[in-house]
Formats: C-alpha cells, sequence, structure tokens
C-alpha cells in the first residue's frame, strides 16, 4: 500500500520529508522568480529541488498546495508587521517594513494572491486571529470577531490593489494608504463604550 502524502514531516524519516519540503519550497520560490506560477510545472520545481517526481506527490496534491504551503509563512510575516504598525502607532517603520518586505517579494505576493486567493485570505484570517490573541489590543471594547475580519480584510485588500498596480507604483502611497484605512481607523485608542 503507497504511504500517505502529507506537508507534516512524520516518523521515521522526519528530517528527510523536512529536507524535501524545505528544498520543494525554495525551488517554486526561485522559479517565481523567473515566470509565472501558471507556467510553472511540477516538474519544473523537482528538477530545480533536486529531486524525484515522486517525492513531489508524497508532499503535494498539487503545486496549488504547496504555495499554500508557502503561504502560511508569508502570512505570518506580513500580519506580524502589519500588526504592530497598529499596535504601536508611534513606530511608523513597521508599516514601512511591511510594504517594504512585500515589495522584496513582490513575484511571489503576486503569485500567493492570484495563484492561491482563497486559500490566503483563510490563511490572513487565522493568522490574524492567532496574533490578536496574543497581544494587547488597543481597543478591547470592538469584539475580537469584528475587528480582526475587518484590519484583516483592510491589509489584504490594499495588498492586492497594490500589486495591481504597476511594479514602480510608490510605496509610501501604499503606506500613506495603510495608515489612513487601517491604522488610523483600527490602531487609533478611542474612550467609547458599547451599551
Amino acid at each position: 500500500m503507497a504511504r500517505k502524502r502529507t506537508t507534516t514531516a512524520t516518523k521515521p524519516d522526519d528530517a528527510r520529508a523536512q529536507r524535501s519540503i524545505d528544498a520543494l519550497r525554495a525551488a517554486l520560490l526561485e522559479l517565481i522568480e523567473r515566470k509565472p506560477f501558471d507556467q510553472i510545472s511540477i516538474k519544473d520545481i523537482t528538477e530545480t529541488a533536486g529531486l524525484s517526481y515522486p517525492t513531489f506527490f508524497r508532499r503535494f496534491e498539487s503545486k496549488e498546495e504547496l504555495l499554500e504551503h508557502i503561504a502560511t509563512e508569508e502570512v505570518r510575516t506580513v500580519l506580524y508587521l502589519g500588526q504592530s504598525a497598529i499596535t504601536d502607532r508611534h513606530r511608523p517603520e513597521s508599516a514601512k517594513l511591511m510594504c517594504e518586505y512585500v515589495q522584496e517579494h513582490r513575484k511571489l505576493w503576486t503569485a500567493l494572491l492570484t495563484g492561491a486567493s482563497s486559500a490566503m485570505r483563510t490563511e490572513f484570517m487565522r493568522v490574524s486571529k492567532e496574533i490578536a490573541d496574543s497581544r494587547p489590543r488597543t481597543n478591547p471594547w470592538i469584539p475580537i470577531e469584528l475587528s480582526v475580519p475587518f484590519v484583516t480584510s483592510g491589509i489584504f485588500e490594499i495588498l492586492v490593489w497594490w500589486l495591481n498596480e504597476r511594479d514602480d507604483y510608490p510605496i509610501e502611497n501604499v503606506i500613506a494608504l495603510f495608515n489612513a484605512l487601517i491604522v488610523d481607523v483600527a490602531g487609533r485608542p478611542r474612550n467609547i463604550v458599547l451599551v
């Protein structure tokens, strides 16, 4: 009977499985820098990773699933930077760091937001909730079930809009939009009592 495919390394070959996953991840990231995601084949990925074709399918069902796996780490990085900008309004460099990170990985983020858009939106929500549960909230009177989707959708939509603009669109404009639409709205402390 064939071994069940998994994206989580399992005994007895944890280290080998994790090395395969890391190699496939690195290969896809390298390939995305050279050509659009829809033009990348699984064969391209395995050849770049130096792995056999069947190894891919022991870890992932499709290249989209590999992209979703990569998305988890990327979303976490961007949201931690974005959350820092919201919770510490006196450190505007956090918004700049978030935008610079996306700009430096623009091809990857374009692929993530077009090739795995629904998975990315779900991952944005999941990671945002995790972050919100682990940090003090600026406005704890806003129900977390409302604030998380509101902020997350805002960040997501800003990134999608920006990545659909020309490549040289000024990053300063994106930072200003993020600050105006997200930080000033959700991050400014307010003393409001809901009845």
